[in-house]
């Protein structure tokens, strides 16, 4: 048996894993995106049904279910009804699987390889998506999925029901507004030197015209998501904008928010459970903007988002060592091509 435990701790049971997880199946598909916000899905096959009392359920398809805490947002559970298999989502396993493979399934949905730039492993030859691996090839993109222009200079974002869509736009005199200190992401939390007494606008990037973006591997992000590496790209408040045109609104749609510690927010539909944003109260003006739900012309975004080329964001807390370890070594080994 395996404990599994989310942010809020509202979930908090043991499930019976299928035998023989010697591999992580990473699944990039576009539905796997968009209804969890990472740039990746990754699930655990389970041998029986588990608890499902308690959860959220969004029915993406007629075969596919999705379910995730009402309360925090993490993805727990999936079920392919077309084989009755269940699946747990692998970031929250208190004691995880050791990582011995990577199977990577569409990463020709990403456009750019998204995550598997960083985590060399085998391409699975399936043409679906895991959770639907009996079937045929599924649709490539979810209903109204927009592809960006690179001329453009706004970026659509919307998770798989549509229930929270925004745009972001290109830096401009107001993205100098915010003031933050230094992310973990630029300057590690051990060294305490996380104040930015010059007021440097480090989220801005190339000169203006890109902001940054990288992974996290804390606790709480992968407790509220339900998987071990979150991405987030930094974008100024002034930058993001509902569909419409007005200014951002954390009430719009199903956008719901969990206050994951004292003046700590995060939103996440309500409906489908993908994660969304992060804020705080010492940066107001600059929020953290989950990649996966951003429809560029590749996953990464790269028009737009200049990654951080040596840090995984709290690799040193991080539970799944020997998975994050892969994970910064792709990274550094990215930055010096």
């Amino acid at each position: 048996m395996a404990t599994i435990s989310c942010l809020c701790g509202n979930i908090d049971t043991s499930v019976q894993l299928d035998t023989e997880q010697t591999q992580l199946q990473l699944c990039h598909c576009q539905q796997c995106r968009a209804s969890v916000g990472q740039l990746c899905s990754s699930y655990h096959l389970l041998q029986h049904e588990p608890k499902l009392h308690g959860l959220q359920e969004y029915k993406q398809s007629n075969h596919i279910s999705r379910f995730f805490c009402k309360t925090c947002g993490a993805h727990v559970f999936a079920h392919s009804k077309l084989n009755s298999h269940f699946f747990v989502a692998s970031g929250l396993l208190v004691a995880p699987i050791p990582v011995r493979e990577i199977v990577h399934w569409k990463l020709s949905d990403t456009g750019d390889g998204g995550l598997g730039v960083y985590l060399p492993g085998t391409e699975s030859p399936a043409v679906s998506c895991r959770l639907d691996a009996t079937r045929s090839p599924i649709s490539k993109e979810p209903p109204n999925w927009r592809q960006a222009d690179v001329k453009e200079q706004s970026l659509y974002a919307r998770c798989i029901c549509g229930g929270v869509e925004f745009y972001i736009t290109k830096p401009d005199a107001s993205s100098s507004q915010a003031t933050s200190p230094w992310p973990d992401l630029l300057v590690p939390y051990y060294t305490g030197s996380g104040a930015n007494p010059d007021d440097t606008k480090w989220w801005l990037r190339d000169g203006g015209t890109r902001y940054l973006a990288g992974t996290c591997v804390c606790n709480t992000c992968r407790l509220s998501s339900g998987f071990p590496i979150q991405t987030w790209a930094f974008v100024p408040k002034s930058n993001i904008f509902n569909v419409d045109g007005s200014p951002l609104d954390f009430n719009r749609g199903k956008m719901q928010r969990h206050n994951s510690s004292p003046g700590v927010y995060r939103e996440f539909c309500g409906c489908c459970g993908a994660t969304v944003f992060w804020h705080c109260d010492e940066r107001p003006l600059l929020i953290d903007v989950s990649v996966g739900l951003l429809q560029a012309n590749g996953v990464r975004a790269e028009d737009w988002l200049e990654w951080a080329p040596s840090r995984v964001s709290f690799a040193e807390l991080a539970v799944q060592s020997d998975l994050i370890g892969r994970l910064e070594e792709g990274v550094n080994r990215l930055s010096h091509k």
